[in-house]
Order: C-alpha cells, then sequence, then structure tokens
C-alpha cells in the first residue's frame, strides 16, 4: 500500500514532503540541543555560589589555622628581651619547640638557648612563657643513652639525651636536622663555658658503701670534663677495688629529705657537685636559681670551694659508690 501511494504522488509532491521532514527532524534535534545546554547553565549557575563560598570558607580557616601556627619571632619575645636585659654582654643563640620526655612522662617545652643559660619554658601563649627550668650551659651534659632515661618508643634520629645537674631527659625535635643543630649548639657551648671554670677542679669525697672491706671515704681531685664513669674508676683505683665500672654504680645525696639517686655514668660530678654549693649557699629554688639572676662562677666567689664545708651535713651534697645491682628509676619531669 505504501508503495502504491508512492507511485500515485507526483515527483514535485514527494520532493515536499521529504523534505518537509527533514526540517522537523533537525528542529527536534537543536531543540534537543538547546535543552541541554540550558540545563547544564542551570546546574552552574546553582552550583557557582556554593562552591565560590565553599572556597572561601576553606581558605579562611586554612588561613587562620596558618597564622595560629607562626610563632611570634623568638628575638622579640618578651621572655628573651627581659633576660637579655639582665646581663649586657650575654648572646641570644636561639629557639626550638621540644618534647622531654623521663620515664613515661612527656611534656611539651620550649628552649631558649643563651650564651651561658639555657631557659625551659612552657608557653602559655604565643607571646609569654612560664619558666620551669634556668640552667647554666657550662654544666649541661648530652648523651645517647636514651633507653635508660624513658621508657617506650623513642625517634632516635631526631632525639638525644639532654641533662644538668640531678635532671637527665630526652629532647625530641622536629627533624633531625633541628636535633643535630641543637646537639652542637649544646656541646659548643658547653665546652666554651667549661674553658672559662677556674678553678677547673675540686676535691671530691667518695663514701663508699656494701663495697668489700674498703676504706669509708676517699677524696678525689675531679675536674670539670671527668664524666661519672670516669670518677667511678678513680674510685676503684683509691680504694683498692678490683673489677669493672659496669658492676659499680655512683650516687647522689643532695638532701636530708631526697633519696639519694643513682647516676647513669655520662653526667659531670663537678658540675652536680658546684651547683649544688651555688644553690645552697646563695639562692633556694635550685637548678640554676631564679630568672633573671646571672649564673655565677667560681671565679666570681672563690670561696664557694669551702661553702660546703661550712653547710649542716644534712644539707651537703655527698657521692657513694655502691655495687651495680639496683634498676634506675627516672627523675621527675619539670
Amino acid at each position: 500500500m505504501y508503495t502504491a501511494l508512492m507511485e500515485s504522488m507526483s515527483p514535485q509532491q514527494w520532493s515536499m514532503g521529504q523534505n518537509r521532514s527533514d526540517s522537523l527532524t533537525g528542529d527536534g534535534k537543536v531543540l534537543l540541543e538547546n535543552k541541554k545546554k540550558m540545563k547544564t547553565l542551570a546546574q552552574r549557575r546553582q552550583s557557582a555560589p556554593s562552591l565560590v563560598i565553599s572556597k572561601a570558607l576553606t581558605r579562611s580557616r586554612s588561613a587562620s589555622r596558618e597564622i595560629c601556627m607562626i610563632p611570634v619571632s623568638p628575638e622579640s619575645c618578651p621572655l628573651v628581651q627581659a633576660f637579655l636585659a639582665e646581663y649586657p654582654g650575654r648572646l641570644f643563640l636561639g629557639h626550638a619547640q621540644t618534647q622531654l620526655k623521663t620515664g613515661l612522662q612527656i611534656q611539651e617545652r620550649h628552649l631558649f638557648l643563651f650564651s651561658d643559660t639555657l631557659l625551659v619554658a612552657k608557653a602559655k601563649s604565643p607571646t609569654h612563657f612560664k619558666v620551669k627550668a634556668q640552667v647554666r650551659v657550662c654544666e649541661m651534659w648530652t648523651a645517647n643513652c636514651m633507653d635508660e632515661v624513658c621508657e617506650g618508643s623513642t625517634n632516635p634520629e631526631r632525639s638525644f639525651v639532654m641533662g644538668w645537674p640531678t635532671c637527665n631527659f630526652v629532647a625530641t625535635f622536629s627533624s633531625e636536622e633541628i636535633k643535630d643543630q641543637w646537639l652542637a649548639l649544646i656541646n659548643g657551648w658547653t665546652n666554651e663555658g667549661k674553658e672559662k671554670d677556674d678553678p677547673k677542679t675540686i676535691p671530691l669525697k667518695i663514701f663508699a658503701k656494701d663495697v668489700g672491706n674498703c676504706a669509708y671515704a676517699k677524696t678525689l681531685a675531679v675536674n670539670n670534663n671527668d664524666s661519672t664513669n670516669d670518677v667511678i674508676r678513680m674510685a676503684l683505683q683509691q680504694f683498692g677495688i678490683s673489677g669493672y665500672v659496669k658492676d659499680h654504680r655512683l650516687w647522689v645525696s643532695s638532701c636530708k629529705d631526697d633519696p639519694p639517686y643513682p647516676l647513669i655514668g655520662h653526667e659531670f660530678p663537678f658540675s652536680i657537685k658546684m651547683s649544688h654549693i651555688r644553690d645552697s649557699g646563695n639562692s633556694p629554688g635550685g637548678h640554676g636559681g631564679g630568672l633573671g639572676r646571672e649564673p655565677m662562677s667560681p671565679t666570681d666567689c672563690p670561696e664557694v670551694l669551702l661553702l660546703d664545708q661550712c653547710l649542716p651535713p644534712d644539707t651537703q651534697c655527698q657521692f657513694i659508690l655502691k655495687p651495680n645491682k639496683v634498676v634506675l628509676e627516672p627523675l621527675s619531669i619539670i
């Protein structure tokens, strides 16, 4: 039938019908494409404001977070400025944020290093810090015996043992580079301070306890670079005791109300003794004295070596040699 209809149509009529069909088909395609474009445009118009707002909020939060994380310039910190003003010859060497760990205790602390003093502080705000310890740099020490100072995991690449009279901590820094810088700074300025010590040697009385039938006490000449292990070695020779350094432990008793505590082996008994004498005879507080007081050297006070003899016996700093049969207990964190 369709064939008969086509045959009954003239060529002109067939051509007109075909053109009309093609026109309708083309218009449909155009309308469909326009509809898709309008829909896409509408979607874009609806999503654009929310996207802009989201990006703006994200930028705002990120910027705020970055502003909070940017520390105030350490040189302009009130603590640094006040401490520099106390002593014109004092130099500010650097600041770092670190974790101090002893036993299982961990504390966030800020270190402010000067040419003669280390300040260990707790942050109260980006510009204000509470000093927790003030230490003479010449009486500091460093070591790698982290397992004997703290428990749990420690990053050895970013950490080292840092201590001063009566204290040992594992200090962990934000990077290996910063750790290396601070290790070099502390060691360098510690040696610098020791060069200025006068005298560099002091008499140190060692009491023997539970060590055979040796004499009760011996006095050794100890210099400011002798470690605890060096002193034990000298004491064994003076007491005539056969054996190894590792089989003995040197203990310190610095106050009648505090029990004796064992030294690990890397500490400087010279510094422990001198610190105790100064703190007992000049100011309360210990661990380097109060904020703002210039650390005193033996040259400034020659009678400091005689001061220990004038103190009541129960307040004198005593060193006791014992067999190494105990487990070390870390000291409290600052």
